[in-house]
């Protein structure tokens, strides 16, 4: 008889988990607080409007990305239904007096830097240099003599590794002396993170992957839904696994164990449960005893995450002519929900594509910071909802304010704080993902518990920074160990 795995969680770690531990012979369940799988990698609907609130960009996009493209496409995430668009420009700079580009082609990107900020020339060179060469490592290796000539270059190398690794974004960036193009190079993502994470984005869209694959975050979940539900696995939705259920060791030589979880109030039997979950949360939930593991005492002291406001708009206008991604820098910098900006993150989703009636379309804002405390003290006080309401008055404010064809023609808007994030898909803080802090040790949790048999671990929070990548792949990782 085949052995029992149950999955914590239907997201992506948890729905790759499950398609790996069936496909060598386990019987698997799923179980999953919401309604639709995904986790993080979802979207929703308002009014007839579809807001994409996860992917903007997946590693793994491209075949030459391996060991990730080999997993979307294994799992089903990547099918003839959604694919590969590959936005050049990825997103257009709007300022009040130039409009910038970031091209994949990274000479492309360098010689439009220059014409614009001569007196970066230097310092925009450096970049070019740094990505070209972190991207030669980008991409897996092509045969023997590829895998031998990188081992060659890795001495020469490993200054740069060390100096990117050991450097925030924000502190990489001082080194240019326009401000705008400071900021340009900001919006590609968070400046806390080391100086590695913004080469390796740049190096990633000059070897062309981090596409967008069309139908967004919940196509990509529902293909991996129904390859999971077709290898004969089972996904039990609006259902939340309440604990983690041990048996105490029973002599000094032997390990406690996992016997199954608890759901509903019954228990469910199992001899191997995966938790998928944000890790953080599972281990302040789903265990009457604490893990005496140090990694589990380590990864709480250590966690950041990476936070957003997702600030949505349905247009009832076709606003095709806009790039598909804009960063708008403002005149003056804002403050909301006590974090100061000076740039917006605009997508825009078209009608045509599914993401709107006809003729309209569907407009995200993606305001980044940790906001967490300002809207748990908001919903303490009972002022939550007008605090949103306030938000969104002010967003639209300035949106249209620099997008003026969209006044009076706004038909619906929806705003997901962090605390959204924490309570549907159970993210720690409302994180949706972790923040790799230059110098910091790429601190990774163990597949399996050190402390109790059966018991393994997967999920975007198990390697910093986390995102959909590492969920796949974790998720495969945890399968292989059963």
């Amino acid at each position: 008889m085949s052995k029992k795995v149950i999955i914590v969680g239907a997201g992506v770690a948890g729905l790759s988990s499950a398609f790996y531990a069936r496909r060598a012979g386990f019987e698997v369940t799923v179980y999953e607080q919401g309604n639709s799988p995904g986790g993080v990698s979802t979207s929703w609907v308002r009014q007839g409007f579809t807001f994409d609130g996860g992917i903007h960009w997946l590693v793994g996009s491209s075949p030459r990305f391996q060991p990730f493209h080999q997993r979307w496409v294994e799992t089903g995430a990547l099918q003839a239904n959604n694919p590969i668009e590959y936005a050049d420009p990825v997103f257009e700079f709007r300022t009040a007096n130039a409009t910038l580009h970031l091209w994949r082609n990274i000479d492309r990107l360098t010689n439009e830097l220059i014409d614009f900020a001569p007196e970066d020339r230097k310092a925009l060179r450096s970049l070019r240099r740094h990505v070209l060469a972190l991207a030669d490592y980008l991409p897996a290796p092509s045969g023997l003599a590829d895998r031998a000539g990188r081992i060659l270059c890795l001495p020469v190398l490993l200054p740069l590794f060390i100096y990117l690794y050991r450097t925030t974004t924000r502190q990489y960036l001082e080194r240019f002396s326009n401000p705008i193009v400071r900021e340009f190079l900001s919006s590609v993502l968070n400046v806390e993170q080391n100086a590695l994470s913004l080469i390796g984005t740049l190096g990633g869209y000059s070897m062309g992957d981090n596409g967008y694959p069309v139908g967004g975050s919940r196509r990509l979940a529902d293909n991996m839904e129904q390859t999971v539900l077709q290898a004969g696995c089972r996904i039990v939705y609006r259902t939340k696994v309440e604990k983690i259920c041990v048996e105490p060791e029973r002599s000094r030589l032997s390990r406690s164990r996992v016997t199954g979880v608890m759901v509903g109030g019954a228990f469910q039997p199992a001899d191997f449960v995966i938790v998928t979950i944000d890790t953080c949360t599972a281990l302040q939930t789903l265990f009457d005893n604490p893990l005496q593991e140090s990694w589990a005492r380590k990864l709480m002291r250590r966690t950041e995450s990476e936070h957003c406001s997702l600030f949505s708009l349905g247009i009832k206008k076709d606003l095709d002519y806009l790039p598909s991604t804009l960063r708008i820098h403002l005149r003056e910098p804002v403050e909301l929900a006590g974090q100061t900006y000076s740039t917006l993150w605009v997508y825009r989703y078209s009608g045509r594509d599914g993401y709107a009636p006809e003729d309209c379309t569907s407009l995200t804002v993606l305001f980044p910071g940790d906001t967490y405390d300002y809207w748990k003290t908001a919903r303490n006080d009972g002022q939550y909802r007008n605090r949103k309401k306030a938000f969104m008055e002010e967003a639209q404010r300035l949106l249209t304010e620099y997008l003026p064809e969209i006044e009076g023609q706004v038909a619906v808007t929806d705003l997901a704080t962090p605390l959204t994030y924490e309570r549907y898909c159970g993210c720690y803080r409302g994180g949706y993902m972790g923040i790799w802090r230059a110098g910091q040790n790429p601190f990774a949790v163990p597949v399996k518990s050190k402390s109790v048999q059966g018991l393994r671990f997967a999920g975007m929070r198990t390697l910093m920074p986390g995102g959909l990548p590492i969920s796949v792949q974790s998720g495969y990782k945890a399968a292989k160990s059963l």
